[in-house]
C-alpha cells in the first residue's frame, strides 16, 4: 500500500474510485472486526487484541468511513482552510491517511458564548486531515471503551442517552432497598483540565498518534500556544477518551464494601461525562464517597466544583440533567427543573421577540415547533404536564407581546381574532392567516411516555437485536417513525374501545386483522395497554349474528381452557396426534380434527377464521405450533386445513444445569450465544 500511495492517480479516476466505493458493505466489514476486538478483550487475549487493532486502523475499510464522515458533517475547517469537497479530494486523502510519520497540525481555536448563561466555551478545531485521524483510532479505542466502561456511563456512547439515566435513576430509588442520600458531583472544566501524562499512560491506543492529538497546540488570535493539559471539545476522539479517564469509579466505590455479598444500592454510581450522581443509604458514606472521588480526581488533574457539588436527602430533592427528582408520600417524582423551565423561557423570549426581525410568519411557526417539539421530546419522560401547559402559556403570551410590536395601532382583539382560532378544545392556536393548517404546537397534546430502562450489561457491539428491539419499541411508545402514520389514521384513539389514549395513558401496539397474512403498519392499531385484557378474540363479528352464536359453547369453551393452573388441555387428543405425526404435509378436514377430538367443534370454529389463527395460551393453534406445524392453508369453503411440517428430524437437546444456574464469565457468554447463533442459521431453526 505504500508504494501504491507513491503513485499519482489523475483526479478523473480518484473520483471513479470514490464514486464505486459500497459505504454499507465497509460498514459491515469494520463492524465485524470491531465485534472480534471486543470479543478478544473480555477474553483478556493481548495478542488478539493488538492484532485487530492493527487491522483496524489500516483498514481500507476504516480510512474511507474516516474520510465520509469528516466530509459528511460540513465542519468548519482548520488552520490550514482545507475542505475536502471534490470525490477526487476524498480519494486521495483515503490513500493518504496512515499513522507512519504521522505528524498533526496546530487546532484553530474561537470562542463560543452562550446566549441563556452568557458562558464562554473555548472550542479548538482540528485541520481535516486531523479529525479523519482521530475519526480512524476510535474505530478500534471505541470497542475498547464500550467493553470496558462503566456500566452506568451513558454520555456520548452508542444507543445510550439522557433518557436512560433518568430511567436507571426511576428504577433505583424505587426499589425495596433504595438510597436515602444523594451525593451530587460536578467535575470542575473537566475537559480543560485532564492531565496529559495520565492519558498518555493509560489509554491504550498508538502513543505517537496520541500524544500528536495532545499535545499538537492551537492558535489563536494568530498566535500559536502550546497544550500541556486538556482535550479539546472540538475533537472527534475526545468524547470516548474523556469517558475512559473517569471509568473505574464505580468499582471504586463497590470494593469500599468488604463484604461476600455487594449491596449494590450502596454507593451505587450513575454518570453522564463529568456529571456523577452517587447514592447511598447514610450521609457519613456519602461523605465518605467525596473524599473517594476527590482523590480520584486529583489523580487525573481535576478537581470537583463546590458550587455545583453537595450531599442530599432524597426527600428534599436533587437536580440532575435538566431534571428534579423528589420523594413525596414515598413516591419518587420527576419534574423540569426550575433551572431547565427559565432557561428554556430564555431562549423562547430571544427567538420570538429578539430575533422577530429575520422570520416570516411561516418560518417562525416551523422555527418554534422544531424547538417546542425538541425541548417536549426530552421531558415527554416525566410528570411534566404542568410544565408543558406553563410553556403554552409563555408561547402565546410572547406571541402576542410580538403581535402588539408590529401592529401597535391595532386592538388587542383584532390581533387574536387574526392570528390565533379555536382548535376543537376550544383552545386559542397561534395560526398562519392564509393556512390553519400551519400552527404552533401545543405542548398540552404531547405524549408522556414511559422510558424503559436499559440492561446495563448488553454491549452494543454484540447485543445488536436487543438495540434494535429496544429502537422499535421507544418508536412505538413515542409515535415515531413509521408508527406515526398509524396514530394519525386512528386520530390517536384506541382500537378497541374508541377512546382517545391521553398524553398519560401507556400504549401498544396490535395486530388488527389475524387472518391476514400481514404484519405491516396497515395491519397495525394503537390500543390502550388496559384494554388488552378486555380483548375481543373475533373482531370482525357482525352483531346481528348474536342470536345464532351458540354462548352456552362458547362459555364452555372459554371453561375449558387450560390457564396454567393444572386444568386439563381441551384439546389433548389434537395435541398428541400433531406430536406423534411423522408427516411433513397433511390435509385434515373440520370433522377430520373432530373425530380425533372425540366432540364436535364449537360453532366459531366454522364461523371465524381467527378462531383458528389465535396464539394466545390454551387455544387451539397450541396444537401443531408447538409440534412444529403450521397451517400452510386455511380453506373455508372446503372446510378444510392443510398443514406443513417446519423442521424436518428434530430432536431436543439437554442443556446442563451449571449453565443454566451459574454465573458465566462474560466472554463464555458470548460465545455461547455465537456457537447457538450458528447453529439456528445451519440448521434453519
Amino acid at each position: 500500500m505504500n508504494d501504491f500511495n507513491k503513485i499519482e492517480l489523475p483526479e478523473d479516476v480518484l473520483a471513479k474510485m470514490w464514486r464505486k466505493i459500497d459505504f454499507e458493505e465497509a460498514q459491515r466489514n469494520i463492524f465485524k472486526l470491531q465485534q472480534q476486538l471486543t470479543l478478544a478483550i473480555f477474553k483478556n487475549n493481548k495478542y488478539e487484541k493488538e492484532r485487530l487493532i492493527k487491522k483496524i486502523t489500516t483498514s481500507i475499510d476504516a480510512r474511507v468511513l474516516a474520510v465520509k464522515k469528516v466530509t459528511d458533517t460540513n465542519s468548519a475547517p482548520g488552520v490550514d482552510g482545507i475542505r475536502w469537497i471534490k470525490d477526487s479530494d476524498k480519494m486521495k486523502a483515503v490513500l493518504n491517511l496512515k499513522a507512519k510519520g504521522y505528524k498533526a497540525k496546530p487546532y484553530r481555536r474561537f470562542v463560543v458564548t452562550e446566549q441563556t448563561s452568557q458562558k464562554q466555551r473555548h472550542i479548538s478545531i482540528p485541520a481535516i486531515n486531523d479529525r479523519a485521524m482521530q475519526v480512524l483510532f476510535s474505530y478500534a479505542l471505541e470497542p475498547i471503551s464500550e467493553a470496558t466502561a462503566d456500566r452506568k456511563s451513558f454520555a456520548f456512547r452508542k444507543e445510550r442517552s439522557a433518557l436512560d439515566v433518568h430511567a436507571l435513576i426511576m428504577h433505583a430509588l424505587n426499589e425495596h432497598n433504595a438510597p436515602t442520600w444523594v451525593l451530587v458531583c460536578d467535575v470542575k472544566s473537566y475537559y480543560y483540565n485532564i492531565s496529559h501524562n495520565w492519558l498518555l499512560k493509560n489509554i491504550p491506543m498508538d502513543k505517537k498518534v496520541l500524544k500528536e492529538f495532545l499535545k499538537a497546540g492551537f492558535i489563536f488570535d494568530g498566535e500559536l500556544f502550546p497544550t500541556d493539559k486538556g482535550i479539546s471539545l472540538g475533537c472527534n476522539i475526545s468524547t470516548i477518551i474523556a469517558n475512559m479517564a473517569l471509568d473505574g469509579i464505580q468499582k471504586l466505590l463497590y470494593d469500599l464494601q468488604n463484604q461476600k455479598e455487594i449491596d449494590y444500592y450502596e454507593g451505587f454510581c450513575i454518570r453522564f461525562a463529568d456529571d456523577i450522581l452517587i447514592f447511598s443509604k447514610k450521609e457519613t458514606k456519602a461523605r465518605i464517597y467525596l473524599k473517594i472521588i476527590k482523590k480520584f480526581l486529583k489523580k487525573r488533574g481535576l478537581e470537583l466544583s463546590f458550587e455545583k457539588t453537595y450531599i442530599n436527602k432524597i426527600e428534599k430533592g436533587f437536580d440532575f440533567l435538566s431534571r428534579h427528582y423528589y420523594k413525596e408520600n414515598n413516591t419518587i417524582h420527576c419534574i423540569p427543573s426550575k433551572k431547565a423551565i427559565q432557561k428554556f423561557e430564555s431562549e423562547l423570549y430571544d427567538l420570538i421577540l429578539e430575533k422577530k426581525s429575520r422570520w416570516s410568519q411561516p418560518k417562525l411557526i416551523k422555527t418554534l415547533n422544531t424547538k417546542l417539539i425538541g425541548w417536549a421530546g426530552y421531558h415527554r419522560v416525566e410528570e411534566a404536564k404542568e410544565a408543558f401547559v406553563h410553556i403554552d402559556v409563555v408561547v402565546s403570551a410572547l406571541l402576542l407581546r410580538l403581535m402588539q410590536k408590529m401592529y401597535p395601532s391595532k386592538p388587542r382583539r383584532y390581533l387574536i381574532e387574526k392570528f390565533w382560532y379555536k382548535d376543537e378544545y376550544d383552545r386559542e392556536v397561534f395560526t398562519l392567516t392564509t393556512d390553519k393548517s400551519i400552527k404552533v404546537i401545543k405542548l398540552a397534546d404531547v405524549i408522556l411516555v414511559k422510558h424503559k430502562k436499559l440492561d446495563i450489561k448488553k454491549n452494543v457491539f454484540l447485543d445488536t437485536n436487543y438495540f434494535k428491539e429496544k429502537k422499535k419499541i421507544q418508536n412505538i411508545n413515542k409515535v415515531t417513525d413509521k408508527y406515526k402514520n398509524i396514530w394519525n389514521r386512528q386520530n390517536g384513539r384506541c382500537y378497541y374501545c374508541g377512546n382517545k389514549i391521553t398524553t398519560n395513558q401507556p400504549r401498544k401496539l396490535v395486530i388488527r386483522d389475524l387472518t391476514w397474512d400481514n404484519n405491516t403498519t396497515r395491519n397495525m392499531a394503537y390500543i390502550h395497554t388496559f384494554c388488552e385484557d378486555d380483548e375481543i378474540i373475533f373482531t370482525n363479528s357482525n352483531l346481528d349474528d348474536l342470536d345464532r352464536v351458540d354462548i352456552k359453547g362458547i362459555l364452555n369453551e372459554i371453561e375449558g381452557f387450560d390457564l396454567g393452573y393444572g386444568k386439563k388441555y381441551k384439546y389433548q387428543k389434537l395435541y398428541d396426534y400433531f406430536s406423534n405425526c411423522k408427516k411433513y404435509t397433511f390435509l385434515l378436514k373440520f370433522t377430520d380434527i373432530e373425530d380425533i377430538l372425540d366432540k364436535r367443534l364449537c360453532d366459531s370454529a366454522y364461523k371465524y377464521k381467527s378462531f383458528w389463527y389465535q396464539k394466545k395460551h390454551g387455544s387451539i393453534s397450541r396444537c401443531w405450533i408447538e409440534n412444529n406445524y403450521s397451517m400452510k392453508k386455511l380453506d373455508f369453503n372446503k372446510k378444510s386445513i392443510t398443514f406443513l411440517r417446519e423442521k424436518k428430524e428434530l430432536t431436543k437437546i439437554k442443556i446442563p444445569e451449571q449453565l443454566l444456574m451459574s454465573n458465566l464469565p462474560i466472554s463464555a457468554k458470548y460465545e455461547m450465544e455465537k456457537f447457538f447463533e450458528y447453529i439456528i442459521k445451519k440448521y434453519g431453526l
